[in-house]
This record gives C-alpha cells, sequence and structure tokens, in this order.
C-alpha cells in the first residue's frame, strides 16, 4: 500500500487528510499539534514542525514514504520538494520553483522579469530605509516580511507616525534580515484559484475578496463565488494569473504567487498560494 507523507493536520489539511484515507494510502501525518483534528484520519502521527526540514526528512525515510504533499500551507511547500527531490518520490513542483512559491521577493523579482505588471516594491533592511521607502512610493503602503504564511508580519502603513511599529513587525517576523515596503495597489480584489496541468493553466474560480474592517488588513474574512465582474474582467484577471505562473515556472499543482498582481484596469489580481 502507498503510503503518503501530508505536512500538517490542521483544519487547512482536513481534505486532503480525508481524501487520502478514503483512497485507501497509509497516511503519515506531521503536525507539532498533538490535538491536530487532521490526525483522526492518519494511520501514523508524528508531533514534530512541519517547519523542520532534517526531523520531516528523518520522517519520510524512515516510513519509507512514497510521496510527499504540504496542503493548505505556504511556508512548507519549498521543504516538502526539496524533500521529495532527494528522495526521488513524487512531488507535484520543482525544489526551484516551490522556492519561488514561498518568498515574495523573488516572485516579484522573476515577474518583474517577465515584464508582468504588480505592485513598485523595496527591500529594506532598516528603519531609515523602510521609512525613505514609503516617502518614495507615497502612503499608504504595505510593509511585510516577504517569507511568511498567512500573512503574518504584513502590515498596512498610512502614515509616518505607524511606520516603526510595522516595520519591528515585518522584520521580526522575516526569515531574512529584510522586509518589503510596497505600494498600496487600489481597485476591487479577486483571487484566481487554479492549477496547472502539464504547463495547462487552469483556472477554477474566480472570487471576491470581503476584506475586515481597519485596522485590520490582509487574510480576507471570505472569499465570494462567483465574483461580481463583467465578463472581460474576469478574463483579464485569469490572463494575468496565468502569466504569471507561466513565469514562475509552474508546469504541475497549483499556481503559488502570492500577489497582488495588476490585471488592466481598475482590478487587482491574486493567485491562490495554497498547495
Amino acid at each position: 500500500m502507498a503510503r503518503l507523507l501530508v505536512l500538517g493536520a490542521g483544519p487547512a489539511q482536513l481534505g486532503v487528510l480525508a481524501a487520502a484515507r478514503a483512497r485507501d494510502l497509509t497516511v503519515v501525518a506531521a503536525d507539532r499539534d498533538p490535538s491536530a483534528p487532521g490526525f483522526r484520519y492518519a494511520d501514523r502521527r508524528a508531533i514534530v514542525s512541519i517547519e523542520d526540514e532534517p526531523a520531516i526528512e528523518r520522517l519520510a525515510r524512515a516510513e519509507e514514504v512514497d510521496g510527499v504533499v504540504a496542503p493548505g500551507t505556504d511556508h512548507a511547500v519549498a521543504l516538502a520538494a526539496r524533500i521529495a527531490s532527494r528522495l526521488g518520490v513524487p512531488h507535484p513542483v520543482t525544489p526551484a520553483v516551490a522556492t519561488l512559491a514561498v518568498s515574495r521577493l523573488k516572485q516579484r523579482e522573476r515577474l518583474a522579469a517577465a515584464g508582468i505588471p504588480q505592485p513598485r516594491s523595496v527591500v529594506c533592511r532598516s528603519l531609515e530605509e523602510v521609512t525613505r521607502a514609503a516617502d518614495g512610493l507615497g502612503f499608504p503602503v504595505v510593509v511585510e516580511a516577504p517569507n511568511r504564511a498567512g500573512e503574518r508580519g504584513v502590515g498596512l502603513v498610512r502614515d509616518r507616525g505607524a511606520l516603526a511599529a510595522a516595520a519591528a513587525d515585518a522584520l521580526a517576523e522575516s526569515r531574512g534580515e529584510y522586509c518589503l515596503v510596497e505600494e498600496l495597489v487600489g481597485g476591487d480584489i479577486v483571487t484566481v484559484n487554479a492549477f496547472s496541468l502539464d504547463g495547462r493553466f487552469v483556472p477554477l474560480t474566480v472570487t471576491d475578496r470581503e476584506q475586515p474592517p481597519p485596522p485590520a488588513f490582509g487574510v480576507p474574512l471570505a472569499h465570494r463565488w462567483p465574483a461580481e465582474l463583467v465578463p472581460a474582467d474576469v478574463g483579464a484577471a485569469v490572463e494575468t494569473a496565468a502569466a504569471a505562473a507561466d513565469a514562475l515556472g509552474v508546469e504541475r499543482g497549483r499556481a503559488p504567487a502570492r500577489g497582488p498582481l495588476c490585471a488592466p484596469g481598475p482590478l487587482a489580481a491574486l493567485l491562490s498560494a495554497r498547495g
């Protein structure tokens, strides 16, 4: 019986874990939370952080797994791809593509090289650099950690007085020594959920993002389907997302860009990052 290692056993992984169990796979689930709800679908449980790459690799080798997957999470995607590559087991994306999937900075660089429209972004390593970047871009700006999941370390800054706190939060959450200061793109915000199959971009849904009231910022309260857009704007969002996925080298699996991107007209499109 094939053995699948699933990284994460929280609410975001329940669907994959249940589906794997229904397919008569031997399910090995890893999560640092002993009470994670997804463990009920697992044949084997490992209480370990899914960010601990050496521990996860030891687990995968000990369990002699036939596949590794990191569903419903950003930061474990690259780890899963690297381990799968070293073990010679299947994974939807290569380590190189997975690394792009979990880094806003690397995505920005690749999309810029491909001419994909997106917000202006500045790499900053100090409050002085953050202040200079914000003044240059014009308030309000977004200050964010470039490599954290779930919009951790992301803040909307409306004036200079709030810059220090936002920069400190972003730098503390960052896995590097820098943060990003980006212009705030106006217009309607939609999410394009899609996957790629043998290089073919397949859109699934285009949804409106229900934003929380200020001061909250980042994670939406809900995704509303279908999006309240005219067909031309739906097409523009899908085309922008497809171009971004192609630029990032995605040939199989979920589209990894963590947006926002700028579609033509007053529309900002984001790609789903949960793969």
